[in-house]
């Protein structure tokens, strides 16, 4: 068969995922390699461009990006989400209008950005509470309270629900209502009892929000509280400059005076072997990280001595190789009971356990992007795992990694194990949250918020401009399957989900890195469409008889969530060229395009050239 009819064509049609380690010339056809960006595997095999990012409440143009973050499900059903930004601990809310988010601050004027929230159980108020540090010698605690002013008196405040539901202490404290401070002795149903200050002054739908509990010099004048960890409602709290990790009481948050004696609930003091790097929690145990090695298994033995019950604690000390710990507590976070970390070495780590190992081990995960990750500014950043996606924020070069790990059963009733990284991107993300379900990533450049994995193919912006972004798939190099061998063709295949007005194109790079030539066409656009095949007869047309309903009503919820997407398949003519390898792109960089990549490839055949222009 001539090349001009050549109609044969040599497919990929199942995708493996991202990986810039391996040799992009000698290794398997599936596999995005580097240069590729915005591209994801989704559940049905497809190579997908990532959806945008859609602004969460207002806009704001101010260039200070979100440092820190945390979100609160607290104990009364309501849903906090913090962020330190632009030297501000600031809460969101729409407890003014519905569905309409302010931030509102907590405190302000603030000289550190790195702050770190656990929460803890109140078992007097029988409410949880926020718990946090800030790299200072404080340790901060915030009740939650947020409700609105129903009227007020010389010294009572009504408000718009009960004290408790909105998450006040019952028994005393303060709150601040439009910049001024009251302190209240006391409260009934709604009603803040025994207000200093007398804010009958303030209007009625005013917010009233709890004060923060600052605790100087806690847990000791000369130690700078850098990050901590509850566990078994007992703070553990470390620092960057010091050997020491403090443990509170199980009832009190500022108790750090350890007994002669320890009972089960005690505070305690650890000495680490070197410096703290942060804290995780595996298998119910504290595991806590020191200098550039140091795993420690902290765990508590109870004994009767006499009559009297008491607990000794116990540290296992796992040996771990140089700069395997963490770069600091922010990058530590757990997928099920596995602990996993961004190591000194900037190589994503896991300490679990594994079939053939009797002792807990602590492999490597980031084999694929070894080098990229390696070669990564991650200073800033954030390690998060949502569902089956770990996020590694490094929000100084733009960019977002995630590596997926799918746990699913196969027909034989294995547990089979999916994993493998996303491309890069580049999201312009410092911090991942999950708001009410819903994922988030805060900017790296403003104090504003994003929804990821939205219905829109655009990010949004402050200025409320509709950004495009590029999205590459960058396929490894193919050959003949015999590396000496020449190969020529004349047309390459596309096989693509698109909306119809998304600007699509394709490249072909000849020999390695184009030398030979790099020829780009257009898959799909305006002025040159593709040919596009959609119907209105869904999958489910079997389910019922043609004469009972109309073939449009067979259209199947997959299809539906495809929305305005059709298929489109392509076949691009290039010149006739010998070479020794090829690589296939498919690309967009405008607003709004959209596409779903389902097969490529070329009608590739050996040549009856010789390679003789390489022999010396």
């Amino acid at each position: 068969m001539s090349s001009a009819d050549n109609y044969r064509f040599n497919l990929v049609d199942k995708f493996l995922g991202y990986s810039s380690a391996i040799d992009k010339t000698n290794c398997d056809p599936r596999l995005l390699v580097k240069g590729s960006k915005n591209i994801y595997k989704k559940v049905s095999g497809t190579l997908a461009v990532r959806p945008g990012l859609k602004r969460r409440g207002a806009a704001s143009s101010t260039l200070e990006g979100v440092k820190s973050s945390f979100e609160w499900e607290t104990s009364k059903a309501t849903i906090h989400a913090l962020r330190v930004a632009n030297s501000k601990l600031e809460v969101e809310s729409d407890i003014v209008t519905s569905g309409t988010y302010v931030w509102y601050t907590l405190l302000s004027s603030l000289t550190t950005t790195l702050w770190v929230f656990d929460t803890m159980w109140d078992n007097t108020l029988k409410k949880d509470f926020l718990v946090f540090v800030g790299g200072n010698t404080s340790l901060y605690r915030w009740e939650g309270g947020m409700a609105k002013i129903s009227s007020t008196t010389a010294n009572t405040i009504v408000l718009d629900r009960t004290v408790s539901a909105g998450g006040y202490s019952t028994t005393s404290g303060s709150v601040v209502v439009n910049g001024t401070t009251y302190t209240y002795s006391g409260s009934s149903a709604s009603t803040l009892t025994g207000v200093s200050g007398n804010p009958s002054g303030e209007a009625n739908a005013s917010v009233v929000i709890s004060t923060i509990i600052t605790n100087a010099t806690t847990p000791a004048s000369d130690f700078t509280n850098d990050f901590l960890k509850v566990i078994g409602n007992q703070v553990y709290v470390g620092s960057y400059t010091s050997r020491f990790i403090y443990i509170s009481s199980d009832s009190s948050y500022i108790n750090n005076t350890v007994p002669a004696l320890r009972a089960p609930g005690d505070p305690e003091l650890l000495t680490l072997d070197s410096l703290g790097k942060g804290i995780g929690v595996r298998q119910g145990k504290a595991i806590i990280f020191g200098g550039d090695n140091d795993l420690s298994v902290v765990s508590f033995n109870q004994v009767t001595v006499g009559s009297t019950l008491t607990e000794q604690t116990v540290v296992d000390k796992k040996e771990m190789a140089a700069l395997e710990a963490p770069l600091n507590h922010n990058f530590i976070t757990n997928i099920g009971d596995d602990l996993i970390w961004v190591s000194q070495k900037q190589q994503l780590k896991v300490f679990g356990d594994f079939r053939n190992f009797i002792e807990p081990v602590f492999p490597t995960l980031s084999v694929p992007v070894e080098q990229e990750w390696y070669d990564e500014n991650f200073t800033g950043g954030h390690l998060r795992a949502v569902g089956d996606l770990v996020y590694a924020t490094a929000p100084n070069n733009g960019r977002v990694w995630l590596y997926r790990q799918r746990v699913t059963v196969n027909d034989q009733g294995d547990v089979v194990t999916d994993r493998y990284f996303e491309t890069p991107f580049i999201w312009n993300i410092s911090r991942i949250a999950v708001i009410d379900g819903v994922e988030y990533g805060h900017s790296n450049a403003n104090p504003q918020i994003y929804q990821m994995w939205t219905d829109q193919y655009h990010d949004d912006s402050p200025s409320d401009e509709d950004l495009a972004y590029d999205c590459v798939a960058t396929f490894a190099y193919q050959n003949s399957g015999k590396r000496t061998d020449l190969i020529n063709f004349n047309k390459t295949y596309y096989e693509l989900y698109l909306s119809q007005g998304s600007e699509v194109k394709c490249a072909v790079i000849l020999d390695y890195q184009g030398s030979s030539g790099v020829l780009e066409s257009v898959i799909n656009s305006v002025t040159s469409p593709g040919s596009f095949f959609t119907g209105d007869v869904g999958v489910s047309l079997g389910d019922s008889s043609l004469g009972d309903s109309s073939l449009g009503e067979g259209i199947s919820e997959d299809e539906a969530s495809q929305e305005t997407l059709v298929k489109c398949r392509v076949i691009v003519g290039v010149s006739p060229v010998d070479v020794f390898e090829y690589q296939l792109r498919v690309f967009s960089d405008s607003a709004n395009a959209r596409f779903e990549i389902i097969a490529l490839g070329s009608n590739a055949q050996i040549s009856t050239r010789y390679p003789t222009h390489i022999q010396k």
